[in-house]
């Protein structure tokens, strides 16, 4: 019992990631700067790539939505994305989307 305290400290801020790659590519990742957009009923306009189904979700009420939401973006970094579209938000605390990459660097809409 007297390690309760430390226990419940070390488990705030936690958020789980499932991933099912999509893609047999894998890519760099990007810088932790490199803006990534959120779509969620609309698609981009530029052609791209789906690179992963990534699903984030918070283990604790401390954590934020907008938290869960910047796990998957610097998730969708890591796995070289450029956006997140089909975000979703679930009963369960969840928050799905699918990782896609732009095929041209000059379009990123």
């Amino acid at each position: 019992m007297r390690y309760l305290p430390l226990m419940l400290l070390l488990n705030l801020g936690c958020v789980t990631m499932t991933v099912a790659r999509l893609s047999p590519t894998r890519y760099e990742p990007r810088s932790s700067e490199h803006p990534i957009q959120l779509y969620s009923a609309q698609l981009p306009t530029c052609p791209f790539e789906e690179v992963a189904i990534v699903r984030a979700r918070r283990e604790t009420w401390v954590v934020s939505t907008g938290a869960t939401v910047d796990a998957l973006r610097k998730k969708a970094r890591q796995m070289g994305g450029d956006a997140l579209v089909g975000v979703g938000f679930g009963i369960n605390s969840d928050v799905t989307a699918t990782v896609i990459r732009f095929r041209r660097d000059d379009c990123r809409q």
